[in-house]
Formats: C-alpha cells, structure tokens, sequence
C-alpha cells in the first residue's frame, strides 16, 4: 500500500490547480488512516519544498533544467530522503524509479541516478535546514553569497518574497525565522487546544460544536470584544469559523455575509450547531444591509503571507503584483464595514499577511478617509511554531 501511497502524491502533484483540491477526494479513498497521513505529508512536503528539492536535483545532476514531467516523481522521492527520516532510502528510490520507468522509461536510469547522487552528496559542511531534524551536510553549495538568495533556496521561499520581506527592514534573522516556521506542519487546534490526529475524530466536531482555527487566527473573534445581546457582522465570512467562534462568544445575533452560494454553502456547515447565525450571501463592498450593528469583523481577502505553512503551495501562486491588487477591495470592505456600524460601534479589520501596506497600510489610509474613528488596538504576529501569523486591529468610532 505504501508504494501506492507515493503514486498517489505524484499524480496529485501533476494535477493541475490547488493541491488541497486534489489531495482531499484522493486521501478519502484510502481506508488506513497511516496512508492517509503518509500522502498529506508527502504532498504537502514536496510542495512546500520544491524550490530546495529542485536544486538538490540540479546539484546531483548537473543541469541546470529538468524535464517538468520528471520533476514531482523527483521531488516526492527527494523529500522522502532528505526531510523524513523514517523512510527507508531504498524504498523511496525504487518507487520513484518504478514511477518513472512508467512515465517515461528511458526516463528511468537518469531518476535513478539523480537519486543516488543526493545521497553521495551527504556529509559535507554546507547545512541544509530541516524542520524537526538536524541540518543536513551537503557537499555541494546550492546557493550562492547573497541573503535572499540563500533563504530562498535554503526554505524553499520566492527569491522575489524573500527580498520584499527584506526591503521592509526586516532583519535577515526574522526573515530567516519567518521562512523556518513556514515549513513546520501546522498544529491543528480545535476549540483552541492542539490536537494530534484527524480533528474530526475529536468529540463534537461532527455537530459542528466544535471549531478548527489556527492558534492566531482563534484571536480575531475575541478582539472584536462581542457583548451579550450584541448585533455582530462577520462581513467576509467563509469558510465560517469566526462566525462560529463569535457566536459561541455571545448570545447576540451574529450576521454572517459572503458572496457567492458556495461560500454561504462553508459558513452554513461551520456554524449549523448555532441558531444565533444569520448568513446572508451577497457582496461585502455593498452588503444588502443597514446601520444596526454594534459591532463588525472584516477578516479581509489578502496574500496569506502569514499562513504559508498552512496554505501549501500558496508561496507559488503569489506574484509580485498581487499584493497592491488586493489593497481597493481591502479599502472597499472596510469602507462597507464602517457604513454599516452603529454609533459608538467597533469595528476589527483583519488579514492573515504579514505586510505593512495590506495591514497597517490600509488601517491608516482608512482613519485618513474616517476621521470619526480611532485604532484602540492592533496585534501583530510572525509565524511560529506550526501556528500562523497575521494582522488585526480594532478601530471604534468617536
């Protein structure tokens, strides 16, 4: 079963579009929940290390391109014998030589090859970072002199991110920090307590009584300070668990809002074990709503540069453009939020990125177009540990 496993992960990895979609109905299929475990870690390690993986590959080979259809039977096998440590080598080395004799067969001796010259580039004095394990002594220098360009291919991170994250005035040590806990496995938390395992097995979890949230984003809900018999907005609700977690804060009504029927469709099933929720689908920018509440949650769209351990292969989705597209939606959805508030209302403006102008960027230009409101208070968070960072402010009207 276990070979199987392996080709699994790399038919997943060839799939086109977000591995999580791939990677949930396949794990499904498979009855023992060992295997289940085995893929996840494996898809999710070759992604988030690919950029590393890839330049062991090219180290070990000498080129300086790979065939693209080579490069996941590659990258599953190299992650295996590099960052797993209970993985016996020659079971890793035979599958993915057996994967590519099917793919392409003369395609086999060079996989082959490549494989065991990884393993004769071991024992060296250039470290490779792995999380969890002691660094590993390369022979080979993969990277040159330059900073970002070390952190880029030591934690497989975007060179161009890297150098954004340093040109902030960042020090290399918290970007270093910052890359490192990004390829932690995240910690699940239920309820707030880390959990090991499937989190559906936990008790309740099936009622929906029970909420998955990463450790900081499990903070957002409680800044908002929800009070009995409140009127709360959670304005970009989906997938649902801060309107789940709002409504277990409080016995007020709690109005969630998305766009689209199959976000409402997530937020239903997160919050179907409170009767306190209303979900509403429609556009957060102009919501089919009035000034009622007395409180309201804009946890925003953003680039997820705070959750990229959790969100696999979204380092290599973001290009350097991105992340000032998003800033009018952002302006947009606070706007909205504000409209909609009561006198004397709260309001918390949320992301789960770590730059300034999608955070901090954004709250000052909106007190600019707000004078009537005021930052009460404003939490920051660098990924750590398995858990996500992010960003979130409190702003009340004056």
């Amino acid at each position: 079963m276990t070979a199987s496993v392996r080709s699994l992960a790399v038919r997943i990895l060839n799939t086109p579009g977000f591995v999580d979609d791939a990677l949930a109905p396949t794990r499904e299929t498979l009855p023992d929940p060992r295997d289940r475990a085995l893929l996840t870690m494996l898809v999710y390690g070759a992604t988030r290390h690919r950029l590393t993986l890839d330049a062991l590959a090219k180290a070990s080979s000498g080129r300086k391109t790979i065939d693209a259809a080579l490069l996941p039977i590659l990258r599953v096998a190299l992650y295996q014998l590099v960052f797993l440590s209970k993985v016996p080598a020659h079971a890793a080395v035979n599958e993915a030589v057996e994967e590519a004799r099917r793919a392409a067969p003369k395609a086999a001796p060079f996989v082959n090859a490549v494989l065991r010259g990884v393993q004769r580039l071991e024992g060296g004095p250039h470290m490779l970072p792995r999380p969890g394990m002691a660094p590993l002594g390369l022979k080979a220098q993969l990277w040159g002199k330059d900073v970002a360009e070390r952190l880029s291919v030591a934690y497989s991170h975007p060179e161009w991110l890297v150098r954004r994250w340093l040109g902030h005035g960042w020090s290399a040590e918290r970007v270093e920090a910052i890359c490192a806990a990004d390829n932690i496995p995240p910690v699940v938390t239920v309820a707030g307590v880390a959990v090991s395992g499937d989190p559906r097995n936990v008790e309740g979890f099936k009622e929906g009584k029970v909420r998955v949230q990463d450790e900081t984003a499990a903070r957002v809900a409680p800044l908002l300070d929800p009070k009995p018999g409140e009127t709360i907005l959670d304005l970009c609700a989906a997938p649902g668990g801060k309107s789940a977690h709002l409504a277990s804060l409080t016995n007020g009504l709690i109005v969630a809002v998305d766009q689209s029927m199959e976000r409402v469709r997530l937020v239903r099933d997160s919050c179907r074990a409170f009767s306190n929720v209303r979900i509403v689908a429609g556009d957060g920018r102009r919501p089919p709503l009035r000034p009622v509440f007395d409180a309201v949650l804009a946890d925003v769209p953003c680039s997820n540069t705070a959750v990229l351990g959790r969100r696999a292969d979204a380092r290599w989705r973001l290009r350097t453009g991105d992340i000032a597209k998003l800033h009018p939606l952002q302006d947009a959805l606070l706007d909205a939020a504000a409209s909609l508030l009561k006198p004397g209302g709260r309001l918390v403006y949320s992301t789960c990125s770590l730059e300034p102008d999608e955070n901090e960027g954004r709250v000052e230009a909106f007190l600019k177009r707000h004078p009537g409101f005021k930052a009460t208070k404003m939490e920051r968070a660098d990924p750590a540990g398995g858990t996500g960072g992010g960003f979130a402010c409190r702003l009340k009207t004056t």
